[in-house]
């Protein structure tokens, strides 16, 4: 959970000016007009697809600049551009599903990489992560073990410490306890050294979480108690939380009030921090607790706990809930209710088991398909033996052919040679007869020297010039027949590649899943603050917000629009951002000190105010604004009963 948060984070804090996608598209195009070099428009489109994907959520868009990119890497011949595609390509398909894809963008990477190991390791890491979701937990932690001798090599220690961090969970998602304790404990060992407290508590909730499931309750309240002073001395709440929630359930059977008192203390905490994942637990398991005792209470848990399970669509904890729910009413004889959260808790558990069956049925196909590839590679690698020793056997006798044709060719110089030494002895022997023998004899001679040539002529026509049209027509024979052997060689390489091809699954775009609204909008301010000129700041009154996500998600994409235009368009010096909440109706008021605009010709033309307007229907919300050239001010009054 804890890589989670940081990951979060970060992608917060890169969304430094977040941009509508329509916005950001047209920025790209314009940019893009004015690069002569196709291996920086290669960089540009590059960087927009990674863009796309990590602050617009947008994975159509990223695969639409990334084949730029690499379609101006390959025209420029930059082939480390074309490298980080292939990577980034396996990325893409491996958030949509398409696994075999994925691995074979991620091979070319890896191969290009091969003496580039921090590289090489990037990809690495994904294809570890693609093994574990398809349930190949041997090929993952070869990919793994593999990642880790480079981090060793290069001495490495805290990315050392990760990879066997990421070993622990291999082995315990296999129930291979003992080789999870040992790799978690070792990744520990590291994180003492380096004084590294938060990863320490984490470990220590890891082991305590194998222990628990070996149900060896001493050892597990051992180490869960472990992180719980880590936690309290570096003042971490949610490492706290998860450490009280471990020995709640450390206590459940031998102490059932101590249990009770470590999960009311974590639940004080989770409401504060607003953690849903963990607060679902918790809310589970103290429903659990409750059934045993007071059935009223146990409802309240049950309830809340399916709420959230709803939201964040985790189907475990929903199936234990519902089972227990059906239980409590069934025992208070309310036997429709109990018939009616038997008949979900059915689905539920249906859901799971069909979700596993397709992941084993996944594993299987993967493993025939990677058999059959294997089957396949090994047959045109024969066909390629023989192919070659076809092709040995044709340039041999090409040789032969090649020879005997020098040969043919030497004779007939040899041939011309003597025949014109020959035709210089018959001059001669003119000249001598001119001398001797009266005309008529000469002409008789010029006759015989003329029948002569013409049977050379002859013989060089109907005799050499046949053997030479012999040896054309069959080497352009073999040479046909060589194009065909190939051409055959092509078409089953196409139908090869064409069987590897695999299904697409959606995003279910992230959500603001472990953050508050007020946070995610304070740490936008803040770090917007940090990079322009303009001064922004946000004032959050009122009581606490407790709405679904996908209305966080528009209240705060609203407010990331308006701030943008207020810093781009405006080109205000002030801006100030204030949401409140009382008596269940939640106001947003963000107004500047620019330089305002008319108010018709933005609603006729304006993308981004009709993107707002977009947003406050869908919260049922009403829209108000006014703008002159002293600043522009928006107000946005969202009613939480009306919502949805």
């Amino acid at each position: 959970m804890k890589n989670k948060i940081s990951i979060f984070i970060f992608l917060i804090t890169i969304s430094l000016v977040a941009q509508t996608s329509d916005f950001y598209q047209d920025s790209i195009k314009i940019e893009i007009q004015q690069i002569v070099s196709d291996s920086l428009r290669a960089k540009k489109y590059y960087k927009a697809s990674t863009y796309a994907l990590q602050n617009l959520n947008d994975l159509k868009l990223s695969h639409i600049y990334l084949d730029s990119a690499m379609f101006y890497s390959q025209k420029s011949k930059f082939s480390d551009s074309e490298a980080k595609c292939h990577f980034l390509y396996g990325l893409l398909e491996r958030i949509g599903g398409n696994y075999e894809v994925a691995l074979e963008h991620l091979d070319k990477n890896i191969n290009y990489y091969k003496n580039d190991s921090t590289n090489k390791s990037y990809a690495l890491f994904q294809v570890g992560v693609i093994h574990r979701l398809r349930g190949d937990y041997k090929k993952s932690l070869s990919t793994y073990f593999e990642i880790l001798k480079i981090f060793e090599h290069k001495k490495d220690s805290f990315a050392m410490a990760s990879t066997l961090n990421s070993i622990g969970n291999i082995y315990g998602e296999m129930d291979k306890y003992d080789k999870a304790i040992e790799n978690y404990s070792r990744a520990n060992g590291i994180f003492i050294k380096k004084d590294k407290k938060r990863d320490m508590s984490n470990a220590y909730q890891n082991i305590g979480e194998i222990y628990i499931r070996k149900k060896d309750t001493i050892a597990a309240q051992d180490n869960m108690k472990k992180s719980l002073l880590i936690a309290e001395d570096i003042n971490e709440p949610y490492a706290k939380a998860n450490a009280l929630f471990g020995l709640g359930r450390t206590y459940l059977r031998s102490h059932p009030k101590k249990s009770l008192e470590y999960f009311k203390e974590s639940e004080s905490i989770l409401e504060k921090i607003q953690y849903n994942s963990l607060k679902l637990k918790v809310y589970r398991d103290l429903g659990h607790y409750y059934r045993k005792y007071n059935y009223e209470k146990a409802l309240i848990y049950y309830n809340k706990g399916l709420a959230l399970s709803e939201e964040l669509g985790e189907l475990p904890p929903k199936e234990e809930i519902l089972e227990g729910l059906s239980f409590i009413y069934e025992s208070k004889k309310q036997f429709q209710k109990a018939y009616n959260y038997q008949s979900k808790y059915i689905i539920v558990k249906d859901s799971i088991f069909n979700i596993e069956n397709t992941r084993g049925l996944n594993l299987l196909q993967s493993q025939f398909d990677s058999e059959k590839k294997d089957k396949e590679i090994a047959q045109q690698n024969l066909q390629l033996v023989q192919n070659e020793k076809e092709f040995q056997k044709k340039k041999t006798q090409y040789s032969y052919m090649t020879g005997a044709a020098l040969i043919l060719l030497i004779g007939l110089t040899s041939l011309w040679f003597i025949n014109q030494q020959r035709q210089k002895r018959k001059n001669q022997e003119i000249l001598s007869l001119k001398r001797e023998q009266q005309v008529q004899t000469l002409e008789s001679l010029m006759e015989g020297e003329e029948n002569e040539r013409i049977r050379i002529s002859k013989e060089l026509h109907d005799g050499v010039n046949v053997d030479l049209s012999a040896i054309k027509y069959k080497l352009t024979s073999m040479l046909e027949k060589n194009n065909e052997v190939i051409n055959e060689v092509v078409t089953m390489i196409d139908k090869s590649c064409e069987q590897v091809r695999a299904i697409s699954h959606n995003l279910v775009p992230p959500s603001l899943k472990d953050f508050s609204l007020v946070e995610t909008i304070e740490d936008f301010c803040t770090t917007a603050n940090s990079i322009h000129n303009s001064e922004i700041t946000f004032t959050y009154i009122g009581e606490s917000i407790s709405i679904s996500k996908k209305a966080e998600v528009n209240i705060f994409r609203i407010v990331q629009e308006l701030v943008n235009n207020s810093i781009k368009h405006a080109e205000a010096t002030e801006i100030n951002v204030q949401l409140s909440n009382h008596n269940n109706n939640i106001q947003l008021t963000v107004e500047d000190n620019g330089k305002g605009f008319n108010k018709e010709e933005i609603k006729s033309n304006g993308i981004g105010l009709k993107n707002i307007q977009s947003r406050v229907d869908y919260l049922s919300a009403k829209l108000d604004f006014s703008s002159n050239e002293k600043g522009t001010s928006y107000i946005i009054d969202i009613n939480i009963e009306a919502l949805t």
